[in-house]
């Protein structure tokens, strides 16, 4: 039986996303703003300009049909040396044009994981030769220099930092010793494109309102008692609820699941979310995996997702034109008692607003020795990619995520086969770092990513989830995406017998008629989550020879451009 809500619509005035006859100039403010804005995401950039990535990964890797593609040692990778005032420099990134740094990522190690010291960084804006900044470069990123938290951050083992620093003509950043790991993002904007260069006079007088926007990514923000609609039921198996949003020009400003009932293991991988808008099915995902708990309930808290007991809070912003419904289909097998709240929003749609995605992928298992590149998803048309998360089951103690990601954007990247964003291993994506085993000690929060889960107390064994969500750093693309991932694990578990589970989802914005290459998957989501216990005894029956690794287990699927109409 299938149980509908109708919401009743309330009048309410429409409240206009804020456009620009005539561009204003991007400043160190505006960007700020932007940061604390959940709503400017909504909206096909303008100015447009292309995410970028200097990363330090192994120069070996030079394209798909070569050997190499799947080197490891990304370490030491850097674009020239400079001589600036009679002193060597390791220039690490460098950009001609318009432009502002979004994110920067190192170690807070340096080639040994006792020397917390490292190198200095210089950036170096519009040809000038005297550094914009100049500060030790893991101090800075940890946040023990004048940035801050949650501009910028000691996680686990590593500093990341989101300060943003424009630049109106060009950038180069360098370091006066040797690279190690290091990861920069930055927005190269059109050219004439009107940007004010960053100054450490602007950032001085900017203090309060770094303040405030701290409190915006830090604080749950405040909620009021307008536009609220709530529903609670007991789902029988196999059975729906549907929720009926507002018609009119509305937003989905939060999404809140809750269940009174003990979630048990892989309860909530079998609770499909689909969300429509104006006819568009365009989530398509587990519930739990929507918030990195495909296995169990996993507290953590970004700026977009919060998981607080067995309450579960989206603040991706989601808006429609004419309609919205929301759907919970239950294949546990049990009954599941949820209650869902949404608060909408009038918001102004027009020819720039753009519909919330979320896609979901389910590979299985791949055995340690076969190294491919995962597809989260590959899109045709315009949008933008707002953050992913990836769950892994491992059976091995060792460490199973060297591989690096591969953002190929617009057509262009996809047919030279090489990324505009190649990273250095998928703990250095998601805002940590690697240099010993990892434990479920290395959990951590903060506004823009998680290490949602890491294996047990010892080693990680068990499942391992990551979640990163984009604010400056969102990805917008023109014609088409190809987001990859290596499956990659480290040298101790790269044997056929050296299983791992791969699942991974992608939250992103996308202007009407944009496609994508992922589609419902209802079997997968009936499937009963894979436990421990189960993966090793396969593990067992691969090495001993009493099995052999087939298709039902392997789901994984190629995702060449003919994959999508």
């Amino acid at each position: 039986m299938k149980l509908i809500f109708f919401l009743t619509f309330c009048l309410f005035p429409i409240f206009s996303c804020h456009t620009f006859a005539q561009q204003k100039p991007v400043t160190f403010q505006s960007l700020l703003n932007e940061t604390a804005n959940n709503n400017q995401l909504v909206q096909y950039p303008s100015p447009y300009y292309q995410q970028l990535e200097a990363s330090s990964y192994n120069r070996a890797s030079v394209s798909p049909f070569k050997p190499g593609w799947f080197a490891d040692g990304d370490g030491s990778g850097y674009i020239k040396k400079d001589t600036v005032n009679g002193k060597t420099e390791y220039v690490i990134m460098e950009h001609q044009g318009p432009g502002c740094i979004t994110r920067m990522w190192t170690p807070y190690f340096y080639y040994n994981l006792n020397d917390h010291t490292g190198p200095n960084i210089s950036v170096y804006i519009d040809g000038s030769k005297k550094p914009v900044l100049k500060e030790n470069f893991i101090e800075l990123l940890t946040g023990k220099s004048f940035v801050h938290p949650p501009f910028a951050n000691l996680t686990t083992r590593a500093g990341v930092c989101y300060l943003p620093v424009p630049f109106s003509k060009s950038c180069v950043v360098t370091l006066d010793q040797k690279p190690f790991y290091y990861c920069i993002s930055y927005r190269a904007y059109n050219k004439g494109t009107k940007v004010k260069s960053f100054t450490m006079n602007t950032y001085q007088k900017s203090t309060r309102l770094m303040q405030v926007v701290a409190g915006a990514l830090n604080n749950i923000p405040k909620q009021t008692t307008k536009n609220i609609h709530q529903t609670f039921t007991d789902i029988k198996n196999n059975d729906s609820l549907t929720m009926i949003l507002p018609k009119g020009m509305h937003a989905i400003r939060y999404l809140r699941f809750k269940t009174d009932a003990p979630v048990s293991f892989g309860l909530l991988r079998n609770i499909l979310l689909k969300i429509t808008f104006d006819g568009q099915s365009t989530v398509w995902c587990p519930l739990g995996d929507f918030f990195c708990s495909a296995d169990t309930i996993n507290n953590f808290h970004t700026k977009f997702l919060q998981v607080n007991g067995n309450t579960m809070t989206s603040r991706w912003v989601m808006p429609y034109h004419t309609k919205a419904t929301i759907t919970v289909v239950n294949y546990s097998g049990q009954s599941f008692p949820i209650s869902i709240e949404v608060q909408t929003i009038p918001l102004h749609w027009d020819k720039r607003s753009m519909y919330f995605h979320t896609n979901w992928c389910n590979y299985g298992c791949i055995p340690g020795n076969e190294f491919f590149d995962m597809n989260f998803i590959y899109t045709k048309g315009k949008g933008v990619i707002v953050g992913d998360a990836l769950t892994v089951l491992s059976p091995g103690k060792g460490w199973w995520g060297e591989g690096d990601e591969k953002i190929y954007i617009d057509e262009k990247d996809i047919r030279q086969h090489f990324p505009s964003q190649f990273g250095t291993g998928t703990e250095d994506y998601y805002g940590w770092a690697g240099g010993v085993i990892p434990t479920g000690r290395d959990t951590f929060s903060i506004p823009f990513c998680s290490n949602v889960r890491n294996g047990n107390s010892l080693n990680p064994r068990g499942y391992n989830i990551c979640v990163r969500n984009r604010i400056l750093d969102a990805i917008p693309f023109n014609d088409a995406l190809k987001f990859d991932m290596e499956a990659s694990p480290g040298v101790d578990i790269r044997h056929s017998y050296n299983l791992l589970s791969y699942s991974m989802i992608t939250y992103w914005y996308g202007l009407p008629g944009v496609i994508c290459n992922r589609e419902p998957a209802v079997n997968e989501v009936k499937r009963k989550l894979m436990t421990l216990s189960q993966i090793n005894k396969i593990t067992r029956e691969i090495k001993d020879g009493t099995m052999i690794l087939d298709d039902s287990l392997i789901r994984k699927k190629v995702n060449a451009l003919e994959d999508l109409p």
